[in-house]
């Protein structure tokens, strides 16, 4: 079973000097993939080793090693209860482990202090660890499609794979429902109202699924009906939305709706369906027949790395300095969002609260390393880091074909205790994810600070990319997203009230997603299903974070909103030196709500006419852009009336005006008019504003291949004091000219 996956760049078109550098730097990756607290293949011999044909009743030698993770884990903890204060090793040979339930690693398992206990591929090997469960037994039914018995154990599996390769569940038509949003929250989320044939009263509703874009097309949910009434047209859900079930209020959708996991509905090759009460799984196979590689997942969480939380009180016992290196995560199943979770979805149910989402789980770990490990072809997120988590860094690793997030940081729910922070994920080659949860961010980071999220190379992705956020419901009855995960006891000790703790000023205390550093991030052909999301989403979180040195492009989708966007309840963050190139839907590169500064960045080519401008000033309840600096940037289009600043009202009368904030020394061109930067200049001038900005042609190096560098004679660099960028330390390591 071959996982690994090869790079992948989409710009359009691209230059074959970036693609040998891309290339070389998958090679000098993997050259690197195998080796854990300094051991290669020259080194000495490790403690322990593991492989496929061994036995649990070995010695755990390279002659006779263990055949599982869990054995392996064992004996090292006998060896550390032993006293052994060293790095210890674990070689894992090449081959399928199969986990059917999760291999958790606690506080008798940390490192030495100062060591490290690395669980690592065997040299030039490929180690897979597997959630499914194989299907066998099939016969031959009507027409193309053939039932195997459900695995003994395995309920209302949400997925089936085929080897390498996730087989698709059968789906019905599309539709929209009957009824039109008019707000974003209707109070009834159970119901939706269908098209006549859309739905029936079948026997194994428990098995059906609704998959819908709700009236905010930000989120969607995949529910269960619980029942169906075939005369009214309208079926109720065993668990609630995050919105109203309807029609979504804005974004060009054929449809919005769909049913899964009917026999009915299979059509075609790959395609397939469960009925738990036969206890069958249905399947037209791709060839012949089914083959031998068919599995069934059985486990969503494979590696927990869990130290002693105390929720409640202010300090937790953390796991320390295990390390997982050069594995590979295949198979697992997908989570189901239960009605009893309401209250604690994070942001618009994104992702879930402390909840066993992903493939390998941190949960109370500091100083520990995900390294140079492959997460593919699984309905779960790949990676999660809950509660308390410092300095754990996830690099190198390779997250594609997956259900959910990438990578999730979600710490403690506002108040004091702030104990997920100072992680780094890096040089990570995110793609193709959210591939169940459409809505899912490549990388989400929430109420976690002083991160490190820098040199990643993120694509095709249904909704963002990258995503900062604190944003909470300050609901007492814990109905409101986020709402429950408030720590109630925390912020009444500091102010004296258990009560929504008023505006950003004095509730910026109590939200950890601060002084995150964004930084030399490649992302492009991201929102490729969902509305209203951005290359870099900001949102409700503290002050001092940094968007820096990404490169955002090649963003073709009609629903595309921003390239960076400090949204809803943002101040105090810094948008500076990046380029953002070639974007589709609204087209435009960077919105600010409230006071956030926008420095020295290259947009360039909107691909269409932006509809608010290629840099928007929005304001929602009083987020007023004064003091904002918005100073070095150059605007450059192809087209005669594209908007370059946006001024509007969206929300409420008041308006954030480009004058509020301190804007001066930026660059306006169009290709297509040379006036175009005149007029706007002209227009702020009046006002006091871009005194000294400029009208001319920046002088790009090579714009038509993607290399946005500007030229030395470049009138940014000699008369406005541009700050060059450098765009070869951006995405994942090259090898050097």
């Amino acid at each position: 079973m071959k996982l690994l996956f090869p790079i992948h760049r989409a710009i359009k078109p691209v230059s074959a000097l970036r693609v040998l550098r891309a290339l070389a730097a998958v090679v000098l990756a993997l050259a690197g993939c195998f080796t854990a607290g300094g051991v290669t293949a020259a080194d000495a011999e490790a403690d322990f080793y593991i492989s496929p044909g061994g036995s649990d009743l070995s010695a755990g030698t390279k002659d006779q090693p263990f055949a599982s993770l869990a054995r392996a884990r064992d004996a090292v903890r006998a060896l550390l209860a032993d006293g052994a204060d060293r790095d210890v090793t674990v070689w894992i040979a090449g081959g399928t482990y199969r986990v059917i339930e999760p291999v958790v690693f606690g506080l008798a398992d940390s490192a030495p202090d100062g060591r490290t206990v690395s669980y690592v591929a065997a040299p030039g090997e490929e180690p897979v660890f597997s959630a499914g469960v194989p299907v066998t037994g099939w016969e031959k039914g009507e027409g193309q499609v053939w039932s195997a018995p459900l695995p003994e154990g395995l309920g209302a599996i949400k997925a089936l794979y085929d080897g390498a390769e996730r087989l698709t569940r059968a789906r019905g038509p599309g539709f929209k429902p009957t009824v039109k949003a008019t707000t974003w929250r209707n109070a009834d989320r159970y119901s939706v109202h269908y098209p006549e044939g859309a739905l029936r009263a079948w026997d194994n509703l428990q098995d059906v699924e609704l998959l819908i874009i709700p009236a905010a097309p930000w989120t969607m949910n995949v529910l269960t009906p619980a029942q169906v009434d075939e005369q009214r047209l309208v079926a109720k859900m065993t668990a609630r939305g995050t919105y109203g079930l309807e029609q979504p209020r804005f974004g060009r959708y054929e449809a919005t709706a769909w049913i899964e996991n009917r026999r009915e509905f299979i059509d075609g090759p790959g395609e397939w369906a469960v009925d738990t009460q036969e206890r069958r799984i249905y399947l037209w196979p791709k060839g012949e027949k089914p083959g031998a590689d068919i599995v069934a997942p059985a486990t969503t969480e494979m590696i927990r790395i869990e130290g002693a939380i105390d929720y409640e009180g202010p300090e937790d016992k953390p796991v320390r300095g295990l390390v997982f290196k050069g594995l590979a995560f295949t198979h697992a199943e997908r989570y189901t969002r239960e009605d009893d979770r309401i209250g604690w979805g994070i942001q618009h149910d994104w992702e879930m609260f402390d909840e066993p989402t992903a493939m390998v789980r941190l949960r109370g770990a500091e100083g520990c390393r995900i390294e140079g490990c492959t997460f593919t072809n699984s309905a779960a997120t790949g990676i999660r880091l809950d509660l308390h988590c410092i300095n754990n860094h996830i690099v190198g690793n390779r997250l594609n074909q997956l259900g959910g997030v990438g990578v999730l940081l979600a710490g403690y729910g506002p108040g004091t205790k702030d104990v997920n922070r100072n992680n780094f994920v890096e040089r990570n080659h995110i793609r193709h994810i959210g591939k169940d949860y459409w809505h899912s961010p490549a990388v989400f980071v929430w109420q976690s600070g002083h991160n490190r999220i820098g040199n990643n190379l993120i694509h095709n992705t249904g909704y963002s990319g990258i995503v900062v956020s604190g944003r909470i419901h300050y609901d007492p009855n814990g109905i409101g997203e986020c709402s429950r995960t408030v720590r109630w006891h925390e912020i009444e000790a500091v102010t004296g009230a258990r009560e929504h703790p008023g505006p950003w000023e004095k509730r910026e205390r109590f939200t950890h997603g601060r002084k995150n550093l964004i930084e030399r991030n490649e992302i492009h052909d991201v929102m490729e299903t969902m509305s209203d999301g951005n290359g870099v989403y900001i949102s409700g979180a503290g002050r001092g974070n940094v968007v820096r040195e990404n490169f955002i492009h090649s963003c073709t989708s009609k629903h595309f909103a921003e390239g960076i966007r400090c949204d809803d309840d943002q101040y105090e963050t810094t948008v500076e030196r990046n380029i953002l190139w070639r974007l589709g839907g609204l087209a435009t590169f960077v919105t600010i709500k409230g006071r956030n500064d926008v420095i020295n960045n290259i947009f360039a080519e909107p691909l269409n006419p932006p509809v608010r401008g290629m840099f928007s000033l929005e304001l929602l309840r009083g987020l007023k852009v004064d003091g904002s600096r918005v100073e070095r940037n150059i605007f450059y289009t192809t087209r005669k009336n594209d908007r370059a600043v946006y001024q509007g009202r969206n929300y409420y009368d008041e308006v954030n005006y480009l004058r509020d904030a301190e804007a001066d020394r930026n660059l306006y061109w169009s290709t297509a008019d040379p006036d175009w930067g005149i007029r706007h200049l002209q227009a702020e001038q009046q006002h006091g504003s871009e005194m000294n900005s400029l009208v001319a042609d920046p002088l790009f190096v090579d714009l038509a291949n993607g290399d946005l560098s500007l030229r030395e004679d470049s009138p940014a660099l000699k008369k406005l004091g541009f700050e060059p960028i450098d765009m070869s330390v951006i995405g994942l390591p090259r090898d050097p000219d």
